[in-house]
């Protein structure tokens, strides 16, 4: 899939509020995750931003945001399930550069 094509599919995802099961290049497991938006970090990393609440975690299986390099995704899945944008979002934040969409 091209970056385009991921971007494509997530924003879909974000605009139907739905949960995706994405695999990252290098991991052995999926990851369970509500797409919340793609931007530039002030890293200058094009990330997925995103709540994951289940599959592949370095963070100790915790549910929590991540954000994800969009480049290291090799396959996402858009599933039948729902998720409510959570209050604590904060696109402002300051690791977040320039969005190509969010929520």
């Amino acid at each position: 899939m091209s970056l385009e094509e991921i971007t494509q599919q997530l924003w879909e995802a974000s605009e139907n509020k739905k949960g995706c099961r994405i695999s990252l290049d290098g991991e052995p497991l999926p990851r369970l995750v509500c797409p919340y938006g793609v931007c530039t970090t002030s890293r200058n990393q094009i990330v997925l931003v995103c709540w994951q609440t289940g599959g592949f975690t370095k963070a100790g299986g915790k549910e929590g945001y991540r954000n994800l390099q969009l480049d290291r995704i090799i396959s996402i899945e858009t599933l039948d399930w729902h998720f409510q944008k959570r209050t604590d979002f904060n696109s402002t934040d300051g690791q977040y550069k320039d969005w190509v969409y969010h929520i």
